[in-house]
């Protein structure tokens, strides 16, 4: 297989696979490739959001202390190969071929998603360059999540848990909550973010009860925050001071789960404080309140449920950035009413696209319920879109915010490179 060939292959399968119901499908796919998840060292991570940042911080104090680190995430943002990394650097093309024509001949079903494809590849991969630790965010959910094959990972962490993919994982935080929870292992430390509700704590205490593992959950009192804004953030967390290239009170909390993680990861693997340090002041995450250009500012965020789009408006008004220009898409079965609403307190135009994934919202529908609330609004493609809303914001002074969509993003992203 080439390179194109192998992208064939992997989206002949659908985004999620057949029903599942356990783990069964992926450990048979792994046994025939060898089970390389026995041979590997895991630090597993779960949540609504910020588990991409926790990876990131994570991740990169151990590349800054120069231990070979596997990154697997998901979705990607501008290619596949963003998706598999080691110590920052996708997956070259070719080894997606090479790995991929191994993982094609263990396939003997179309059962499979493309996510547990990807999977087998990523794992096959860290394990022929010889990784000495894998961070591994799940995809959807955690109990039943293909990710959840692994066993006596060195850290399990569950970041902040907010209403998300409801259809599958359930219509309560606290049922959310079950699925994320479900990566506890015996034994291996849990972490929980500190900003989550009280009965989600509840259950993380019930859930490392019935699993003997230690319960970590950042101490708030142990806070004090020096400065906060789109520009970076500054505090002291038990007496030691971070400085954090991204801002915004969830990048703070991210921030802390990171640290009491790579604490206790100490245990294992030679970390100082000052690769903790560089980490926090060195990292940003693709398309999370990220910032593309400062003069004129334009921001990107992928942010798609309610807890996401209220980081992003917090974080805002926090910089005194009161009014926007927006360019606004999204996915269907998303949190499109609470967008909306929260948009238009600071949007003084909307430009609302479509084009950049199938099961997006038309543009069309999204102007109407902007207009709804008394925004101006348009209906445009996302080239036409965003060049509109540049032209709309240099003559008016405002920032430009793209929301709404991890796929927006991605698709955005491309036309800036």
């Amino acid at each position: 297989m080439n390179f194109e060939q192998s992208m064939n292959f992997i989206n002949s399968f659908s985004h999620s696979g057949k029903k599942v119901e356990d783990l069964k499908r992926i450990e048979t796919l792994l046994k025939l490739i060898g089970d390389p998840q026995k041979k590997l060292k895991f630090v597993h991570i779960a949540g609504t959001n910020g588990k991409g940042s926790v990876l990131e911080y994570c991740s990169k104090a151990f590349i800054d202390a120069g231990i070979k680190t596997g990154q697997f995430t998901s979705p990607y943002i501008l290619t596949y190969c963003d998706r598999i990394r080691i110590n920052g650097d996708n997956i070259p093309e070719e080894k997606v071929a090479e790995i991929c024509t191994v993982v094609s001949q263990a396939v003997k079903c179309e059962d499979y998603s493309q996510f547990e494809i990807t999977f087998a590849i990523a794992l096959l991969y860290f394990l022929k360059e010889k990784c000495d630790i894998v961070f591994l965010e799940t995809g959807i959910g955690g109990r039943l999540d293909a990710t959840n094959i692994i066993e006596n990972p060195l850290a399990c962490i569950v970041t902040s848990i907010s209403l998300d993919h409801t259809a599958i994982l359930g219509n309560t935080v606290e049922e959310i909550a079950l699925h994320k929870l479900g990566i506890a292992k015996e034994n291996s430390p849990l972490i929980l973010s500190y900003n989550n509700t009280k009965s989600v704590k509840k259950l993380a205490e019930e859930t490392a009860n019935k699993k003997n593992c230690r319960l970590i959950i950042p101490k708030q009192e142990s806070l004090e925050k020096l400065k906060n804004n789109i520009f970076g953030a500054d505090f002291i967390y038990k007496n030691k001071k971070y400085h954090l290239k991204m801002g915004g009170e969830h990048q703070i909390i991210n921030a802390l789960t990171a640290i009491e993680t790579l604490e206790i990861l100490k245990e294992s693997f030679e970390i100082s404080d000052k690769n903790i340090q560089n980490s926090l002041s060195e990292c940003s995450v693709n398309s999370r309140i990220e910032i593309v250009r400062k003069k004129p500012l334009i921001i990107i965020d992928g942010g798609h449920n309610e807890s996401g789009i209220d980081s992003l408006i917090n974080i805002l008004r926090q910089s005194d950035i009161n009014n926007i220009t927006a360019v606004f898409g999204m996915v269907e079965g998303k949190a499109l009413d609470y967008a909306i609403k929260k948009i238009s307190e600071l949007a003084k135009k909307v430009y609302c696209v479509d084009g950049f994934i199938s099961n997006n919202i038309p543009s069309e529908v999204l102007k109407k319920k902007f207009e709804d609330f008394g925004i101006p609004a348009e209906s445009q493609n996302c080239r036409n879109g965003l060049d509109k809303a540049l032209s709309y914001s240099a003559k008016n002074n405002l920032p430009t915010v793209i929301c709404g969509s991890l796929y927006l993003a991605s698709e955005m992203k491309k036309l800036f490179l």
